[in-house]
């Protein structure tokens, strides 16, 4: 049965009344009771059609509300996965804080803004804000992908006349940078030789255990020593930081998330380095824990690489390059045996796999069959 949530705002409770085209915070109830009663005569009454959603909103944070309001009745249906509704909600989240004429994306009127006009410069300057933020690919494409949706609700609503974003794509090929530069063997150990240097063994560890295994940045935060099997040279991923929560640990991005990883002997002596000299070396503590025993936290990652970049000397890398090291590393390994390095990166499925590296295998393919063409032509056979 579907109803309106309703929750404790400072000492009373209120309405998130999204769904039925009114405030997020609905109302002053002296108590949930109260709140709830009210949220089901309201749904009620807008089942009826006895309360209409507005044919307009003026702000662009309004227009968000309604439409997470519109993904969490979804959710509720089935129709979309919470995961699938986390990534929108990021998304957007994002978006709203993106500087159009220096202003907050969401406080700007939202009629006013979206138009027919000037939806080129709209959508560039989007793909510029996106592009700067320098996150991975796939990322850079959540992000698209979900204000474009939000644009779309817009326009199915009838506040805005056309989308700025409907015929933007940040594919492969697409104009995000192409981080294959920075991935190459010689720039990786240009890294690992000079970027360290000076850096704590903690700090080394991650960064190679990164390379290493090509485990995600919540995963790793989340690494106990209980799941590092030192004797067998192994790394059994069973959790993670999540994404947005500090240092809330739960279960890794997806059921085949729960995966175990073979890493290289200099990789297990490095680890075995740091549970010798760490005051949290107990089965249960983390592997790479503040002083506190808690994970570590993202900005400290994204320093570190930063930092390491900068006396490497090669160009700024982001934590998400050392996942892409390890599935090229994977794929000229393994060829093109999707399913096992679909497994090693815990991805749902091998078609996620192909269409996130296969342009590796793919360019690789291509580089062979250019050099048989020009040895041919040039010495004969």
């Amino acid at each position: 049965m579907k109803t309106l949530s309703v929750k404790k705002f400072r000492d009373y409770y209120v309405i998130n009344a999204t769904r039925v085209g009114m405030s997020a915070k609905f109302g002053n109830y002296a108590t949930e009771a109260e709140a709830r009663q009210a949220a089901d005569e309201m749904l009620a009454k807008f089942t009826l059609g006895l309360i209409s959603e507005p044919g307009s909103v003026q702000l662009v944070k309004d227009a968000v509300a309604n439409f997470m309001a519109r993904q969490e009745e979804r959710v509720q249906d089935g129709d979309i996965s919470r995961a699938h509704f986390e990534d929108i909600e990021r998304a957007v989240r994002f978006c709203l804080r993106i500087k159009i004429d220096a202003k907050a994306f969401g406080h700007h009127d939202l009629a006013k803004l979206v138009r027919q006009e000037n939806a080129g410069d709209l959508s560039a300057a989007f793909v510029r804000a996106i592009k700067s933020e320098g996150k991975s690919k796939a990322t850079a494409e959540k992000r698209i992908k979900g204000l474009k949706a939000f644009l779309n609700h817009c326009q199915v609503k009838g506040w805005i006349k056309a989308n700025p974003l409907d015929k933007v794509s940040l594919g492969l090929s697409s104009e995000i940078s192409d981080r294959a530069p920075r991935i190459q063997p010689e720039t990786i150990q240009q890294l690992i030789a000079a970027g360290l240097e000076g850096e704590t063994l903690m700090s080394q560890a991650m960064v190679v255990t990164a390379l290493s295994t090509g485990i995600r940045q919540g995963e790793l935060r989340a690494l106990t020593w209980g799941a590092v099997d030192l004797a067998a040279g192994e790394v059994h991923v069973r959790q993670a930081v999540k994404h947005g929560r500090g240092s809330v640990i739960g279960k890794p991005k997806t059921k085949r998330g729960f995966r175990i990883v073979p890493i290289p002997a200099e990789t297990v002596q490095l680890l075995r380095q740091l549970k010798l000299q760490s005051q949290h070396s107990q089965g249960s503590d983390l592997v790479f824990a503040t002083g506190a025993g808690l994970p570590k936290q993202k900005k400290t990652l994204r320093a570190l690489i930063e930092r390491a970049s900068k006396r490497a000397g090669i160009e700024r890398m982001v934590w998400g390059d050392m996942r892409h090291f390890f599935a090229s590393v994977q794929l000229s390994a393994l060829g093109e045996d999707w399913s096992e390095v679909a497994s090693l990166m815990g991805h749902s499925n091998p078609s996620f796999t192909y269409r996130q590296y296969g342009h590796f295998s793919r360019n690789a393919d291509k580089q062979e069959k250019a050099r048989s063409a020009a040895a041919s032509a040039i010495f004969g056979g």
